[in-house]
C-alpha cells in the first residue's frame, strides 16, 4: 500500500511550486521512491507539471489533477470530485510507493482550507503544512503558532508530519508590491536577512508540531529573466542563433524623455520601447553597448514585423541581445506585468537544480522529512471515502446476487438501479414486475430491463415443502406455510437458503424483528457461533468506528458479550480494519463497581483467553476509549490508548441510543446493522436508511457472502 503525503499551504507567498519540486527532488535522490504526483488543481500559471514532465518524468508518474474551482463547495458535484480522487488513489495504491499531492492555494478558492482538509481526511493523507515567516523572531513565531493552533482546532487533520516555514525574512511578504517595486527590492537588498547563528531549538520548547523546517529567503534565487518576462507577456522572439538569457534588475521605458536616459546605466536592464522610437534607442545604445549587458529589448505596439525593422535591429541582434515584440502598447504591457509571479519559472535545468538543491539542504537536517522510516498501518487509519470506495470495489469483484424483498419501496429501487449502473452487485427484486415498473416510473427511476425481478406469485409454492421440512419441529402445516410465505421477507430468506442468491437486504420498510426472525428460523447460525449479533460502521469525517451490538441482543451476559466482541473483530478484519476493541461501561478500570461493570470485566477476560492476540481493554468509558488525552488521565496503561475503533456496548439500550444519537446529531453515514454469525449473510436496514445507506449495505452483504 502506497503512502499518501499532502503538502498543504496555510498562507499565500509560500512558494508552493518551488517547495513541492524540492520535496520530490529530495525524496527521489534520497530514497529513489516510485512517485505518483497529483496536484489538486492544475492551472496554467502553475509550472510544476511542466518542470516535472521535462526534467523528472522518468521517475515520476504525474496526473493532470482535478479542478475544484468549477464546482460549488459542498454541492453534489463537489462530493463527486472527492469520490473521484479517492478512486484515483485507490487504483494507484499498489503501483506507486509514494503518492505526493499539492493542496489548493488560499488565493485559488475561498474555501481552500476546508477543501484541503476534506481531501486529506478522506484519502488518509499524511500532511505537511507550508507557511511563511516574515521575521526570524521568537515573538512572530509564537503568533504564527497560535494562528496554526486555532486553525487545527477548526480543521480536524489526523496525520500531521510537520510544518515547513519558507521564505523567512522575505521582503515580499510584508507588502503586496507591484512588479516594478519588487524589482527595486531585489536590486536594493544587499544580502539575505538571515541570522546563520539562529538557534532553531528556541522555537521547539513548547512547539505545536513536532517537526519544523526553517527555510530562509534567498535573494539570489529570485531572478526574473528576460525570456520568462516575455513568455509571461506572450511576446514573440526575433530569433537569433544564441540568446543571452540575462536576469533583469530594472525595467526602463524608452519614451519622449529619451535624452534624459542617455545617462542611464543599462546593465541588466530590460527596455520597453515603442517600435517608432527604435532609431533613437539604437543611437544611444551604440555608444554604451560595449561595456554593458542588456537583459533584453521589448518592442511594443508592433502589429506587423517588417523587414526594414529587423534590418534596423541588426546592431542589437549581432550583439546577441534578446529582442521581442508584441502588439500591445507600453501601458498595456506594464499593467499586465503587475501580476507577474516571482516564483520558479521554466528556466534551464541548471537553474532549477540550483533552486531545488538550496531548498533540499534544509530537509537533511530534519528527521521528519525522511518520512520517519516507520511502517504505518493504513488499516487503522482508513478514511471514510477510502473505506466506501473499497466496499464498492470489492463488491464489484465479488459479483454476488443480493435479493431485495421490499421492492415496492422507491429507495430500494433507486439503490438497485445504482448498483446495476455501477456494477456493484446483481440485485434481485422480489415483487410483481408491473407494480415495480409503475413505482419506478412514478418516481422517475430508470430501472434497467436487465435487473432481475422474481414474481412471488410464480415461485411461492415451490418453497412450501422446504419450509415444512425446516420447521417440522414447530408443528406447522401446509396452510400455515402458505400464509408464512405470503411474507416476502420469509420467501426471500428461503430463496437465499436454497442457494439461488448470495445474500439478503431488508428493513427499509419492515422492522428489525421482521428481517431477523426468518433468518434465525431458516438460515440459522454457523457452527462457530452460538448467537447472532450486529455491528454498525459509523463513518465519521476523519475515521471509522464500529459499534456493536446495537440492534439484536437486549442484555447479553458475559459470554455473549465476549462472542459479540470476537465476531466484531472478525468482521473488521474482513473489511481491512485492524481491531482495537473497547468493552464499554460506565466505569473505567477499577474506578467503579456493580453487576454491569463486572459483566464487562468478565467478558473482557474471556476474549483475552480465547483470542490473546487481540488488542482489547475493558471495562472502559467511551471518552477514554476514543480520546488519547482522556486515556492518559484515566487509563495511561491501556492497550488501546484512546484509539479504539470497535466499541462494544454492554446492552442494547445503551448501544441503540448511542448510535442513533451520534448518527442524527452529526448527520453521519451509518452502515448497518450488519448481522454476524449467520450461515449466509442477511442484513437489516434502518427504516430511515438513505439510498446511499442501502447501496453500501448491499455492498457489505456481497462481500460477506464471499467469506
Amino acid at each position: 500500500m502506497s503512502r499518501i503525503i499532502m503538502l498543504v499551504p496555510l498562507d499565500e507567498k509560500v512558494s508552493l511550486t518551488t517547495v513541492s519540486l524540492s520535496i520530490i527532488s529530495f525524496l527521489n535522490k534520497k530514497f529513489k521512491k516510485n512517485f505518483f504526483y497529483f496536484p489538486i488543481i492544475n492551472l496554467c500559471f502553475d509550472n510544476t507539471l511542466y518542470i516535472i514532465k521535462k526534467h523528472f518524468s522518468k521517475s515520476i508518474d504525474i496526473s493532470q489533477g482535478v479542478d475544484f474551482l468549477k464546482e460549488n463547495f459542498e454541492s453534489n458535484q463537489y462530493f463527486s470530485l472527492i469520490d473521484k480522487m479517492s478512486k484515483i488513489f485507490y487504483d494507484k495504491r499498489n503501483l506507486n510507493e509514494l503518492i505526493f499531492i499539492t493542496g489548493i492555494r488560499k488565493n485559488q478558492h475561498i474555501y481552500a482550507d476546508k477543501i484541503n482538509c476534506d481531501i486529506a481526511c478522506n484519502i488518509g493523507a499524511e500532511v505537511i503544512f507550508l507557511e511563511n515567516l516574515q521575521e526570524y523572531s521568537e515573538e512572530l513565531f509564537k503568533k504564527k503558532e497560535e494562528k496554526i493552533n486555532c486553525f487545527l482546532k477548526e480543521k480536524k487533520y489526523k496525520n500531521i508530519l510537520g510544518i515547513i516555514f519558507n521564505n523567512i525574512n522575505s521582503p515580499f511578504i510584508k507588502f503586496n508590491n507591484n512588479f516594478l517595486d519588487n524589482l527595486n527590492i531585489l536590486r536594493n537588498t544587499k544580502k539575505n536577512l538571515f541570522k546563520n547563528k539562529f538557534n532553531r531549538y528556541i522555537f521547539l520548547k513548547n512547539h505545536l508540531l513536532n517537526n519544523i523546517v526553517f527555510i530562509p529567503w534567498n535573494k539570489s534565487l529570485i531572478k526574473p529573466f528576460s525570456i520568462d518576462i516575455c513568455r509571461f507577456l506572450n511576446a514573440h522572439l526575433i530569433k537569433i542563433e544564441k540568446i543571452k538569457n540575462i536576469f533583469i534588475k530594472k525595467i526602463v521605458i524608452f519614451d519622449k524623455n529619451y535624452l534624459v536616459l542617455k545617462k542611464q546605466n543599462y546593465s541588466n536592464v530590460f527596455i520597453l520601447v515603442d517600435f517608432s522610437r527604435v532609431k533613437e534607442l539604437i543611437s544611444i545604445l551604440s555608444k554604451k553597448i560595449k561595456k554593458e549587458k542588456i537583459s533584453g529589448v521589448l518592442l511594443t505596439g508592433v502589429f506587423l514585423l517588417q523587414k526594414n525593422i529587423i534590418k534596423l535591429l541588426d546592431f542589437l541582434i549581432n550583439k546577441k541581445i534578446p529582442i521581442f515584440f508584441t502588439k500591445e502598447n507600453t501601458i498595456e504591457v506594464l499593467t499586465k506585468l503587475q501580476t507577474f509571479n516571482f516564483s520558479l519559472k521554466k528556466q534551464s535545468i541548471f537553474y532549477i537544480k540550483k533552486v531545488l538543491e538550496y531548498i533540499s539542504r534544509f530537509f537533511d537536517k530534519n528527521d521528519f522529512f525522511i518520512i520517519q522510516n516507520k511502517k504505518i498501518n493504513y488499516k487503522i487509519n482508513y478514511s471514510p471515502k477510502r473505506f466506501c470506495y473499497q466496499l464498492t470495489d470489492l463488491s464489484r469483484k465479488c459479483n454476488k446476487r443480493i435479493i431485495l424483498p421490499e421492492s415496492y419501496e422507491p429507495r430500494i429501487l433507486k439503490a438497485a438501479s445504482f448498483c446495476y449502473a455501477s456494477q456493484i452487485s446483481q440485485c434481485v427484486l422480489l415483487g410483481d414486475p408491473k407494480i415495480i415498473y409503475s413505482i419506478a416510473f412514478q418516481n422517475s427511476i430508470e430501472l434497467n430491463k436487465n435487473i432481475e425481478i422474481i414474481n412471488p406469485e410464480f415461485v411461492r409454492n415451490k418453497y412450501i415443502s422446504r419450509l415444512l421440512e425446516l420447521r417440522k419441529n414447530k408443528g406447522i402445516n401446509e396452510n400455515i406455510a402458505e400464509k408464512i410465505l405470503k411474507n416476502n421477507t420469509f420467501l426471500a430468506t428461503l430463496i437465499l437458503e436454497s442457494g439461488q442468491v448470495d445474500g439478503l437486504v431488508s428493513g427499509a420498510v419492515n422492522t428489525t424483528a421482521d428481517t431477523i426472525r426468518p433468518a434465525l428460523q431458516i438460515i440459522k447460525t454457523d457452527q462457530s457461533n452460538s448467537l447472532v449479533s450486529s455491528i454498525f460502521f459509523m463513518l465519521f469525517p476523519d475515521k471509522i468506528l464500529i459499534y456493536g451490538d446495537c440492534a439484536i441482543n437486549i442484555d447479553p451476559n458475559s459470554q455473549q458479550l465476549a462472542n459479540i466482541a470476537i465476531q466484531s473483530s472478525n468482521s473488521a478484519q474482513t473489511f481491512g480494519i485492524e481491531p482495537r476493541i473497547a468493552m464499554l461501561s460506565y466505569s473505567t478500570g477499577y474506578s467503579g463497581k456493580g453487576v454491569q461493570v463486572e459483566k464487562v470485566r468478565h467478558a473482557t477476560s474471556i476474549v483475552k483467553t480465547i483470542k490473546p492476540h487481540l488488542i482489547i481493554d475493558g471495562p472502559i468509558q467511551y471518552d477514554a476509549a476514543i480520546s488519547k488525552k482522556v486515556a492518559q488521565l484515566k487509563t495511561p496503561n491501556s492497550s488501546i490508548l484512546g484509539d479504539a475503533n470497535i466499541l462494544i456496548f454492554p446492552d442494547l439500550n445503551s448501544g441503540n441510543i448511542t448510535y442513533k444519537a451520534v448518527q442524527r446529531s452529526l448527520n453521519l453515514v451509518c452502515l448497518g446493522p450488519m448481522l454476524q454469525g449467520l450461515k449466509k449473510p442477511v442484513n437489516d436496514l434502518s427504516r430511515g436508511a438513505s439510498v446511499t445507506d442501502i447501496v453500501y449495505t448491499i455492498a457489505l452483504t456481497s462481500i460477506q457472502s464471499n467469506y
